[in-house]
């Protein structure tokens, strides 16, 4: 049943709302992490939950589940929020959502934690059909006399008669053909291309080759995986050039053996790990993740490396994309494969995200992923997995304990 405290708003009337009072106006977008990435409403925020926090929730989400940003909650609980306006892809009223999809389940919590707020639906309308004689209607035909008409043409107008007016577009898809100046569509990102042969840091193998000679993870240059966040490989890390076009000003080094070419010009953080079954990679993610983020806080821009750009470093960026969005790991793996093709973490680091996922999208772990506590246990004992998956990887153990893992995927050396 749909509660009475839910308005319906308008794509004319949220145009005004974030138009006239944008301080006052929280947008919540209830749709996935992709479509939310691909395309959305500018200054909005996506909600995320998990199938385990949906299935687990019974209607009864807290707040910080919705609302994960920390300020934002506490505005909205000192009622400066004045309108609280969720959306999903197209439903034009509440019925169409499912009981447990992320927008009902949303609505709730909001209607028994905001309660200073007005809490708005995104609704649609009826599609209206231009009048006649109007650029794209089809032109008017004469009548033909009943007597006249063909069985096949009986048949079409009585099925025009019998059958509902189109369905009516609602949320992000009518906005956007509303409100199209409000929405944001980047392009997918491609990187950064600079002439490889012009001159690049001391010590770059790769320096002075041409294209035709360059392996594959080196060609172009780092990849945006978000505007804070680059991955490529360590040749890239040795332009100076492409990491000042990017605004680079960190670099997280996911190598025992690459050198950091600028430690006096780049803030520089090193994860010594080998691209191999018996490394423990997953003993890095949070301080990786927690080094990002104060990255990003301070305004700058982190670029994650390794040798090739296809292993260590891209299962860096998953791990903050798991934890920091709450998205599972085949999301995104393909959000970042879309951005730098070649990626392909070995198994075994595979099997310690797959590890990772059960923590960040357990719904007892979620909310306290970057905590203190959570640190600490992610640095500590192992832990056991809440899923069954066909191999079952300690996250933390010793290296010895990996041992039996082959890995069945064959990558460039030292990934």
């Amino acid at each position: 049943m749909v509660n009475l405290r839910v308005c319906a708003l308008e794509c004319e009337a949220l145009r005004g709302l974030l138009t006239e009072r944008a301080a006052q106006c929280l947008v919540l977008d209830c749709r996935s992490f992709f479509s939310f990435n691909a395309a959305h409403i500018r200054g909005s925020c996506n909600v995320r939950l998990s199938t385990i926090v949906r299935r687990r929730a019974k209607g009864a989400l807290a707040l910080e589940h919705v609302v994960p940003n920390e300020e934002l909650r506490a505005r909205l609980r000192q009622g400066l929020v004045h309108t609280v306006v969720l959306l999903d892809e197209r439903s034009a009223d509440l019925e169409l959502p499912k009981r447990d999809s992320t927008l009902l389940l949303a609505l709730g919590t909001l209607c028994r934690e905001a309660r200073g707020a007005r809490i708005c639906f995104l609704k649609g309308e009826w599609p209206r059909p231009p009048p006649p004689g109007e650029r794209g209607a089809p032109p008017a035909r004469p009548c033909r006399p009943r007597g006249l008409r063909s069985p096949p043409a009986r048949r079409a107008a009585l099925t025009r008669r019998l059958s509902p007016p189109s369905a009516p577009a609602g949320g992000y898809e009518a906005f956007s053909s509303a409100c199209s100046e409000l929405c944001t569509k980047p392009a997918a990102p491609t990187g950064l291309s600079l002439p490889l042969s012009a001159s690049s840091a001391p010590g770059s193998a790769d320096s002075g080759c041409s294209s035709c000679g360059t392996p594959l993870y080196d060609q172009g240059g780092p990849v945006e995986i978000l505007p804070f966040l680059y991955l490529g490989s360590a040749y890239h890390a040795s332009r100076k050039d492409m990491l000042d076009a990017l605004g680079i000003t960190a670099l997280i080094n996911v190598s025992a053996n690459c050198p950091n070419h600028f430690e006096g010009h780049y803030q520089y953080k090193s994860i010594p790990v080998e691209d191999n079954h018996k490394a423990d990679i997953s003993s890095w993610f949070n301080e990786a993740i927690d080094f990002i983020d104060s990255v990003k806080n301070d305004g700058g821009r982190v670029f994650v490396h390794c040798q090739a750009g296809i292993s260590r470093s891209a299962t860096i960026c998953l791990a903050y994309l798991m934890r920091t969005n709450r998205v599972k790991l085949d999301e995104a793996f393909e959000f970042v494969k879309q951005r730098r093709s070649i990626i392909s973490p070995n198994f075994s680091f595979m099997g310690q995200l797959l590890q990772f996922e059960s923590q960040v999208l357990a719904p007892n772990c979620s909310a306290e992923a970057g905590s203190p506590a959570m640190s600490v246990l992610d640095r500590g004992a192992s832990t056991t997995t809440v899923f069954n998956f066909p191999v079952s990887i300690p996250v933390h153990t010793s290296s010895s304990a990996l041992s039996y893992l082959q890995s069945p995927i064959t990558t460039s050396p030292s990934c």
